[in-house]
């Protein structure tokens, strides 16, 4: 059997990604759309917090997402991972996003966490998404 550190820390796996949902904390402010289907892939670089990522899904405006950037996870837990995500994603107002992040990954499965606070004129959120690993 293999040691838990080699299920938790497996460095320069690459992921699938399924996109999946979201709950915003002001639903009355619009219609939000929280069924958010969508796939993508991560790329782990070894010996870094770093994480590449890219992919498509339903964003909560109901427009079509294609996104690109980076996980940046430096504060470990265990198996939770605290950082942000760095993208560029169509689909938003602003085409930059930068949301703080947590992931969690036992063996081949995981799963990545976006929490924004409400800010004005914006309803905050949380999103889900679950990975399982391709190699």
């Amino acid at each position: 059997m293999a040691p838990v550190d080699e299920f938790i820390d497996a460095p320069g796996r690459h992921w699938l990604v399924l996109s999946g949902i979201s709950h915003h904390f002001q639903p009355d402010r619009r219609d939000w759309r929280e069924n958010n289907p969508g796939a993508g892939i991560e790329k782990e670089f070894t010996g870094t917090p770093w994480v590449a990522t890219a992919g498509y899904f339903r964003n909560s405006y109901d427009r079509n997402t294609f996104y690109a950037g980076a996980r940046w996870m430096p504060l470990a837990l265990g198996p939770v991972r605290l950082g942000a995500f760095g993208l560029i994603a169509s689909g938003y107002p602003s085409p930059v996003l930068v949301l703080p992040a947590a992931s969690i990954q036992v063996g081949r499965v995981g799963a990545n966490l976006v929490a924004i606070p409400n800010l004005p004129g914006y309803s905050g959120y949380l999103g889900l998404q679950v990975r399982f690993a391709v190699d």
